[in-house]
């Protein structure tokens, strides 16, 4: 793993990726065509019926391949160097895959869109035992008024095949939740027979309701290939800010931000995420760095 001050170098990530881009204060990311621009790629209402009855979409073919090659080679070429996956989100073209997903984000959350400073990349390894997170919800509060008025949406995009053998998603779909006497609090409260599968191939988005109650697998030893994916969350800027500090989708943190960002994540999901104490104090050495400079 390379030092704390040599994470703070953009030479740095580049020598590692050079096939990927970092945006400097001057130069930031350019513009990207957004899937759906020629009306061709993304038509919102053939799923909102789903969104709205279950909780979630899941959509096949909606962004261009080519493009997540790279950044799943980088991401992998990261976890080769014994670097976090989280740290993809240096690079200009993982958030260019959320910006090309703009009329995806307004049909769902109108036009006043932001993004919520939570994000996390995996590298789920089935000759490592990996597994997704435990069951959770991303956010506890209010995520959606009468059923009707969206708050907050997160989207999962694969950069490999995402599949039961190396551990997709899983759902337990809101319209079967809203029939239980109560919220569902813990796994145990879950109807097994409810649960719902997701496998995905890259090119899909998946979306859902904050408050949906979902997790990823456990890797089998027998899957062929690790579930490498991204996440990112948004929310509706009409409504109060559901954090601190909300971003521009257009116009996305530069390299020094996004560091700072970046491994602040490693601290709010260690809950969720196996972390070594040296990477936890890593990233926080990073921290302190990008404060001092």
């Amino acid at each position: 793993m390379m030092t704390a001050l040599q994470a703070c170098q953009r030479e740095s990530w580049l020598s590692i990726n050079p096939q990927l881009t970092i945006s400097t204060d001057e130069a930031r990311i350019s513009d990207v065509p957004p899937v759906g621009a020629d009306c061709d790629g993304f038509e919102g209402s053939t799923h909102s019926d789903r969104f709205w009855q279950d909780g979630y979409f899941l959509i096949d073919d909606l962004l261009p391949v080519d493009g997540l090659n790279d950044l799943r080679a980088g991401l992998e070429e990261l976890v080769t160097n014994g670097l976090p996956p989280a740290m993809i989100y240096l690079y200009d073209e993982a958030w260019q895959v959320f910006m090309r997903l703009r009329p995806l984000l307004n049909h769902f959350l109108g036009d006043r869109v932001k993004l919520l400073p939570h994000f996390w990349a995996w590298h789920v390894n089935p000759a490592e035992d990996g597994r997704g997170w435990p069951p959770h919800r991303d956010y506890q509060g209010e995520s959606v008024i009468d059923d009707d008025m969206l708050i907050s949406l997160s989207l999962w995009v694969p950069l490999s095949v995402a599949s039961p053998d190396n551990g997709c998603m899983y759902v337990l779909p809101y319209s079967f939740e809203k029939c239980y006497p109560r919220p569902v609090a813990k796994p145990e409260d879950v109807v097994l027979q409810d649960v719902r599968a997701l496998p995905a191939r890259p090119g899909s988005v998946m979306g859902w309701r904050q408050d949906l109650y979902h997790w990823g697998g456990r890797a089998s030893a027998f899957a062929t290939e690790p579930r490498i994916s991204l996440s990112l969350e948004f929310q509706n800027a009409a409504f109060d800010p559901l954090a601190d500090r909300l971003l521009d989708l257009d116009r996305p943190p530069v390299f020094r931000e996004r560091l700072e960002l970046i491994v602040q994540q490693f601290e709010k999901y260690r809950h969720m995420q196996s972390m070594d104490d040296r990477t936890l104090k890593w990233a926080k050495d990073i921290l302190g760095n990008c404060r001092e400079m």
